[in-house]
C-alpha cells in the first residue's frame, strides 16, 4: 500500500484571493489565486504526485512529478471496480478563494454537454470552509420565471434581482445540480466536489474587465438552452454530526465514559461522488478500510493531523505515517486496505458509492 499526496493545478482568475497560498500551503508563484485543482485527471489542469519525501510546501519544479491520470493509466486497479461505468475519471476537487463574487453562471447536464461539447457535465458540492461577516451565495430562482424573463433581466441587467440570495456560515453544504443558476459571493472559501468537467455558461458577470481590459464572455445562448428556470423549492439541509462506533481511543477505549470527541458525517452523494466529513481529535484514531470498490481521496481541510497505514493489507510490517497540513491532499489507492487518522484536525473524504 501507498498514499500518495497531490501537487494541486492552480488558477489566477481575476476573483481570487491569497488564502490559499498563505494559510492552505499551496503552491503558487503568481499573487492571487482562485483556485487549486486538488484532485484532478482534467486536461485543462491536471494534479501531480509529490514525492513521497517532499516537503509540506514544495516549490520545485512540475518536471519529474508524474500526472494523476498516467499514473492511473499504469495503475487502473487504484480506481476501484466502481470506476468502470464511467467513460471518464468521474471526479474533480477543489479548494476556492473567493475573495470577489464569481459570475452568474450555469452548468449543463451530460446528456447535453457529451453532445455537443464532448465532455461531462457538473453537479458539484460546495462544503462552506470560511466565510466573512454578511456573506452569501445566489442559488435558483426567488419565483418561476420564463425564459423570455430571464433574457431580459440579462439583457438589462437586473438578474441578480431574481436569484434566491442564501447567507452562508461555515459548515453549510449545498448539492447543486446541473441546470441550476447559481453563483458564489465575495469572502467566501469552499471545497468543490464536482463532476470531471471544466464546463461554464457565464450568464453575468458584473460588467468586470480582465487583466486585458476585455469583459470577459458570456454564453448566454446555451445558459438559456440548460438551465432550469423554476423556483427553487428545496435547499439541500445543513447536515447534522453525528458520532460513529469507528472513532476509537487511542488508549484502547479505556475511558468508556468520556464522549467521544471524533466524528464522521455523510455530506451528500450522487452517481459521481460520496463526500463525508471527518473530524478528529489528538486522544482518538478514526480507523477507515479502503476496499476494491473504489479510491479514496482524504483532504485536510483545518489543523494538523496524521495519516498511517500498512506495508499491505495484509503485511504484518510496522505502521508507516506522514504528517498533514490544512491544503493537502492524499490519493488512496483502491484495495489499500486500512488507514488511521489523527491529531486535531477536518478532512473531507471522498470516493464512489454504488
Amino acid at each position: 500500500m501507498e498514499v500518495y499526496r497531490l501537487e494541486a493545478a492552480c488558477k489566477d482568475y481575476l476573483w481570487g484571493g491569497e488564502k490559499l497560498k498563505s494559510e492552505y500551503h499551496i503552491t503558487y508563484s503568481g499573487t492571487a489565486l482562485a483556485e487549486a485543482w486538488m484532485l484532478s485527471c482534467h486536461k485543462d489542469g491536471e494534479s501531480r504526485i509529490l514525492p513521497a519525501e517532499a516537503p509540506s510546501i514544495d516549490a520545485s519544479p512540475a518536471e519529474g512529478k508524474e500526472r494523476l491520470s498516467l499514473f492511473l493509466e499504469r495503475h487502473p486497479e487504484a480506481l476501484g471496480t466502481i470506476a468502470g461505468q464511467f467513460a471518464f475519471f468521474p471526479i474533480l476537487i477543489k479548494l476556492i478563494d473567493a475573495k470577489l463574487p464569481l459570475s452568474v453562471q450555469v452548468h449543463p447536464d451530460d446528456e447535453y454537454a457529451l453532445k455537443y461539447e464532448g465532455q461531462l457535465g457538473k453537479t458539484e458540492m460546495w462544503i462552506i470552509l470560511e466565510r466573512e461577516e454578511g456573506a452569501f451565495l445566489y442559488l435558483g430562482f426567488k419565483e418561476d420565471y420564463s425564459k423570455e424573463e430571464i433574457q431580459k433581466a440579462i439583457q438589462e441587467n437586473y438578474l441578480t434581482d431574481l436569484l434566491k440570495k442564501i447567507p452562508v456560515e461555515k459548515g453549510d453544504v449545498f448539492l447543486i445540480e446541473a441546470g441550476t443558476v447559481h453563483a458564489i459571493g465575495a469572502g467566501i472559501l469552499l471545497a468543490e466536489v464536482q463532476e470531471n468537467s471544466n464546463l461554464t455558461y457565464r450568464v453575468y458577470d458584473y460588467g468586470r474587465k480582465d487583466k486585458y481590459g476585455k469583459e470577459r464572455e458570456l454564453h448566454i445562448e446555451k445558459a438559456l438552452k440548460v438551465l432550469h428556470t423554476g423556483r427553487l423549492a428545496k435547499m439541500p439541509a445543513r447536515f447534522t454530526s453525528e458520532n460513529i462506533g469507528n472513532c476509537a481511543s487511542s488508549e484502547g477505549m479505556k475511558k468508556q465514559e468520556k464522549p467521544r470527541l471524533s466524528y464522521i458525517e455523510r455530506l451528500g452523494s450522487c452517481k459521481y461522488f460520496t463526500v463525508e466529513r471527518l473530524k478528529t481529535a489528538s486522544e482518538e484514531v478514526y480507523r477507515r478500510k479502503v476496499n476494491e470498490d473504489s479510491f479514496l481521496f482524504a483532504m485536510l481541510v483545518d489543523g494538523k493531523a496524521e495519516l498511517s497505514w500498512q506495508e499491505s493489507p495484509e503485511s504484518q510490517n510496522p505502521i508507516h505515517s506522514i504528517k498533514a497540513e490544512k491544503g493537502n491532499g492524499f490519493f488512496i489507492p483502491a484495495g489499500s486496505g486500512e488507514l488511521f487518522f489523527s491529531g486535531e484536525g477536518e478532512w473531507i473524504l471522498s470516493f464512489l458509492e454504488l
